[in-house]
């Protein structure tokens, strides 16, 4: 029996031979996208950050890998131990189209974005009432009512009430921005995860449920070097961006002037880039450093970086997708039957280049069995 995610019917909807090469013929790229990994880890850390301090681990039985409880079977007191054990875990091997400073940038910006969520809705003002509801439901004709040979599968991040209310919540990232006139938001009413989890939450019999958009702007700061007067100020005091840093001092490169400076952050090594005039010096960030400034910047602007809005459809919305779904499945049935597939150009450099770019530019045909380089086989 086939299966439809909100992944693979958008996949679909943006290019059949996208679907096809990735549904189909099992084929991923080797290295991740920044957007998808990110994505990934944000949605991850926003889960581990959802569980109950001091509550069996229930994911690794106890193996001494477990990235949440470390092999105790039990999730720790502080859960943002777990959080970053699990990107200690994620980031512990470097791609090698990515430097050192690249690979510790992304996972300082996943640890305090989280950290500045978590103060910017320390009251979420709802009530949870399920967290994680992985659903598989018949896919159904809209003529007739009879079941098909598909199902509908994913995975609600939670349900939760909030007076009279009851919504879904749906964590996102994005690199557009979400001020409150941002045609993101217009996007979202289109959204197939969001229409797929509303219409899944109909069949699952919850009713007349909307859906809550928790959106992250992802940051588009990097690690800067601070000007001499600032490195100086620093090294004097040890406070950044509001933050108290342990510091391991040492002399400048020309020795003589005798002026101390700061040799590593944190236990972390400092760049030190020398003046021109004698003692002078500026330090860049370290990623901590970088953190602290990003964490200050998230607490002056939060809604740069953070948003939510409500997205509700009705009963005509759910059954406009229901043909949707219905049209998605016999396109992609008779295209398989046949195996005429077409290519949508439109979608080959679309807000980001697609990974197959290369096979169909290059009409490099890609037969059942074939794994080409920098791709891996998966299942459906």
């Amino acid at each position: 029996m086939n299966t439809l995610s909100a992944t693979s019917i958008a996949t679909f909807k943006a290019c059949p031979y996208r679907y096809y090469y990735r549904y189909v013929l099992g084929l991923v790229p080797i290295i991740e996208t920044d957007a998808t990994r990110m994505g990934s880890n944000w949605h991850r850390i926003q889960e581990i950050a959802n569980m109950v301090p001091n509550s069996p681990c229930g994911e690794c039985k106890n193996s001494l890998t477990c990235s949440l409880c470390a092999g105790t079977g039990t999730l720790p007191a502080d859960i943002m131990d777990a959080v970053i054990r699990h990107l200690n875990q994620a980031y512990a091997i470097m791609p090698v189209n990515k430097t050192v400073e690249e690979w510790e940038t992304e996972r300082t910006i996943l640890l305090y974005s989280l950290i500045g969520y978590q103060w910017l809705y320390q009251d979420p003002g709802y009530t949870v009432e399920k967290l994680e509801q992985k659903f598989r439901v018949p896919l159904v004709s809209p003529m007739s009512g009879r079941k098909l040979a598909a199902e509908l599968i994913g995975k609600i991040d939670r349900t939760f009430s909030a007076g009279d209310n009851r919504f879904i919540h749906e964590y996102k990232s994005t690199s557009k921005g979400i001020e409150p006139d941002s045609t993101y938001w217009n996007r979202l009413t289109l959204d197939t995860q969001t229409r797929l989890y509303t219409y899944a939450a109909r069949v699952l019999g919850l009713g007349q449920i909307g859906v809550l958009y928790d959106v992250w702007h992802k940051p588009k700061s990097a690690p800067k070097m601070l000007t001499q007067a600032d490195s100086k100020l620093f090294g004097e005091t040890s406070e950044y961006c509001g933050e108290k840093f342990m510091l391991l001092m040492g002399t400048t490169p020309d020795a003589e002037t005798g002026i101390q400076i700061p040799c590593a952050v944190n236990g972390h090594p400092c760049e030190i880039e020398p003046g021109k005039k004698p003692g002078t010096f500026a330090i860049r960030e370290t990623p901590e450093m970088y953190g602290a400034r990003l964490l200050q910047d998230i607490t002056t602007r939060p809604e740069y970086y953070f948003a939510r809005k409500e997205i509700a459809h009705n009963d005509a919305d759910i059954k406009a997708f229901e043909w949707e779904l219905f049209n998605i499945y016999q396109s992609i049935r008779l295209m398989g039957r046949n195996n005429t597939w077409f290519r949508n150009e439109a979608s080959c450099e679309a807000t980001y280049s697609c990974p197959y770019l290369n096979f169909c530019y290059n009409n490099i045909e890609i037969k059942p069995g074939d794994v080409p380089d920098s791709f891996r086989k998966v299942g459906d």
